[in-house]
């Protein structure tokens, strides 16, 4: 079979990468192309993307790409949930993209949730009313600017804005969709009575794309610009970073039922698969959302503020001269112990700036043992993390009458050796890590899909081919009842 040379352009909410996935029928391998900061910047009072940063980069990481591999038969973009452009009819984008840290969704909150019930909202369409989510974020542009309702022509999310930005053509896939908060949980498409309660407008997203589509080739002018030997496919196959991951895990589907997947980065998500969105009581109290798969089936989660506390720290010591790399945090955080918690999830920690500070005071508030060094005030964000990880485990079994035998993690978190053994320790079960770089696999994965090059029936194979997983096994952890108690307790002290 003659290899086929793929390129994943897997966009986080802190980095890019161009990596490429060279596919010989058997195996993929993967070589990073190119690499680059993606910050969302500070304009006045708004949060906003640098799309054209991002679009130059991809540009020329396509450049090196193309130098480095012999063809490049496609490529596909992942991306962080719920954030979008807006395009008038002339095809401009109308502002550059808001981040979903941007807080202007605050006043209008209350607003939205006197027009459409947050249980009615999760009973509808699966998701967990969130700030981030692109409902409130939408109707907040609308509250602010009521002029648009007559410039939008299309609604664009991030992955597909850039598919946009490469080909002229508009689209929008199921699984970042899915993250948006205004796809019925039923049909799994844009629900007209909600969008009819909220004033949006259906054609603004048009039809939701699933399972895979040849978008088309890169415009002209970007091929001549990259100097691309031949025209390259862009693809729109999964847009959503974790729903890619999970099509890079080595396991079949009657296994993923039972099997938990722990995404550790900048944000921490806890889920399981199954079949259909669960949308029961439990579900909704204990803060579980519904997002799609690829395969068009769905995944149970909580998205958690994970390792963003970690790298917010390390940012504000760096920023007061006392630089500490993130191997330095965890070897201090390993030598020392806490029997002090913080809920990840508290409002507080979602914003950037004063980390430490905002640390210290939610201790304060719940009257806890303030930590002496750096070395506890990290094993208190290590511990809280894992932690809450056994509370989500534990609130998906409940939710799908499933029992959670096993425990995948990957990502940028699990190379936090301390993060990861913690995990295993407090939630009793065996974790199997890697790969770091699941998104960008299953990235690919979904291009091959896509182009008719593997059978879904054997993709599992083909990943027990590509790479190699680490086994960790719980070790005794001394009173971990009395810890866990302690945990629960005071992450319910402070309402969200």
């Amino acid at each position: 079979m003659k290899t086929t040379n793929v390129i994943a352009v897997d966009l986080g909410a802190s980095s890019g990468r161009l990596i490429s996935g060279s596919f010989d029928g058997k195996k993929i391998e993967l070589a990073e192309q190119f690499r680059f900061s993606n910050l969302p910047v500070q304009v006045v009072n708004d949060l906003q993307w640098d799309y054209i940063k991002i679009l130059q980069e991809i540009k020329y990481g396509l450049g090196i790409a193309n130098r480095d591999l012999s063809s490049i038969d496609s490529l596909s973009i992942d991306t962080w949930g719920v954030d979008y452009g807006l395009l008038n009819r002339r095809g401009q984008l109308l502002y550059a993209p808001h981040s979903y840290r941007d807080p202007r969704v605050e006043q209008f909150e209350a607003k939205l949730y006197s027009i459409i019930d947050k249980k009615t909202l999760f009973t509808q369409t699966g998701n967990q009313p969130d700030k981030i989510n692109t409902i409130l974020q939408l109707f907040s542009d609308l509250q602010l600017n009521p002029e648009l309702k007559q410039e939008i022509s299309h609604v664009l999310f991030m992955p597909n804005l850039i598919s946009y930005f490469l080909t002229g053509k508009y689209l929008n896939e199921f699984t970042i969709s899915s993250t948006s908060g205004l796809l019925d949980a039923t049909t799994r498409s844009s629900s007209p009575a909600l969008f009819e309660k909220l004033g949006f407008d259906l054609s603004w997203f048009g039809d939701v794309s699933k399972q895979g589509t040849v978008l088309g080739t890169l415009l002209p002018d970007i091929t001549r610009e990259v100097n691309l030997r031949q025209p390259v496919k862009v693809i729109t196959s999964v847009g959503h970073d974790t729903a890619a991951a999970l099509l890079a895990l080595p396991i079949d589907a009657r296994e993923r039922e039972q099997t938990a997947f722990i995404s550790s980065g900048t944000w921490s998500i806890v889920g399981t698969q199954t079949p259909s969105p669960v949308v029961n009581d439990s579900a909704f109290n204990n803060g579980l959302t519904n997002e799609g798969c690829f395969d068009g089936s769905n995944r149970l989660l909580r998205n958690i503020t994970g390792l963003w506390i970690i790298q917010e720290l390390q940012r504000e010591w760096s920023n007061k001269g006392k630089m500490i790399d993130f191997g330095k945090m965890v070897e201090m955080a390993s030598s020392t112990s806490t029997n002090s918690y913080i809920d990840p999830n508290d409002a507080s920690f979602a914003l950037p700036n004063q980390m430490e500070e905002k640390i210290i005071d939610y201790l304060r508030r719940t009257n806890q043992d303030l930590p002496e060094t750096k070395g506890e005030l990290i094993r208190i964000v290590i511990e809280s993390l894992a932690f809450t990880y056994r509370q989500v485990l534990d609130d998906l079994a409940v939710a799908t009458n499933q029992p959670i035998k096993k425990v995948y993690m990957f990502g940028g978190g699990i190379q936090n050796e301390l993060l990861v053994q913690l995990t295993a320790d407090f939630t009793g079960k065996e974790v199997i890590t890697g790969p770091i770089e699941a998104s960008v696999l299953g990235n690919i994965a979904s291009q091959l899909l896509t182009l008719n090059l593997v059978d879904a029936k054997n993709m599992h194979e083909i990943m027990k081919a590509s790479y190699t997983v680490q086994h960790i096994h719980p070790q005794p952890c001394i009173n971990l009842s009395q810890k866990y108690t302690t945990f629960q307790s005071v992450s319910r002290m402070i309402g969200n």
